[in-house]
């Protein structure tokens, strides 16, 4: 096996750095499977404050999971790329091997207690 190059190893560390989080992990498995969503709808999909949502956005996009698409006057959100739905269904079958899709579901409903 060869060794992965410095920017590879770079790439995979900011990809996990987004996630390590629990509303990182909640937002991703809510933009999975191509879904979009504007800023206010996730607002009013899980209930956190403003400034909580535009924190872990700014995380995800940091790490460059996030892209954001112009329509009209609204901005959609949605996952970058086809590594975070492919780690996220391998981190889910590994953390929930008997229900490891019906986990990453969960993860988008799971109740309000991280923060």
């Amino acid at each position: 096996m060869t060794e992965p190059s410095a920017a590879d190893v770079h790439r995979a560390t900011r990809v996990f750095k987004a996630l390590a989080h629990p509303y990182r992990v909640r937002l991703a498995c809510a933009l999975a499977d191509g879904h979009t969503a504007t800023q206010k709808e996730l607002l009013d999909e899980f209930g956190w404050p403003q400034s909580t949502m535009a924190r872990h956005l700014a995380g995800m996009r940091d790490g460059g999971l996030i892209r954001a698409e112009r329509k009209g006057n609204q901005v959609y959100l949605g996952l970058q790329g086809t590594v975070t739905p492919r780690l996220l269904a391998a981190v889910c079958a590994w953390v929930h091997p008997d229900t490891g899709e019906q986990f990453a579901a969960d993860l988008a409903m799971a109740g309000e207690t991280a923060s």
